[in-house]
């Protein structure tokens, strides 16, 4: 999934560290500075493919308010923790439920 992707460049690109053993010890920052990175990560291969960057802003901003509408704390908790301790198949079943809502997010 596309959106899945974007936000594993994220985690690259912010290359934090993960000191917390639990999701639940992840705190309201990380979990803001997750959101950036994702919307970072997002960005990045729209413009690296030409892609007007007010259309490419417009998806991103989408995708990440449809995210933010549909996931609940304890889920951006998990995202990041499984994020940042490279657990792919962890961190996609966390959105793998949320990623059909930004779909429409593609007409903006």
């Amino acid at each position: 999934m596309r959106a899945a992707r974007w936000f594993l460049l994220a985690a690259l690109a912010a290359g934090a560290a993960l000191a917390q053993e639990s999701p639940s010890e992840v705190t309201d920052g990380e979990i803001a500075k997750y959101k950036k990175a994702a919307y970072a990560g997002c960005r990045e291969p729209g413009l690296k493919r030409g892609d007007p960057e007010a259309r490419v802003d417009a998806f991103c901003s989408c995708m990440i308010a449809q995210l933010e509408q549909s996931m609940k704390r304890p889920e951006w908790q998990q995202a990041y923790f499984y994020f940042f301790r490279n657990d792919t198949e962890q961190h996609n079943k966390v959105l793998a439920p949320h990623l059909p809502n930004v779909k429409h997010c593609a007409k903006q």
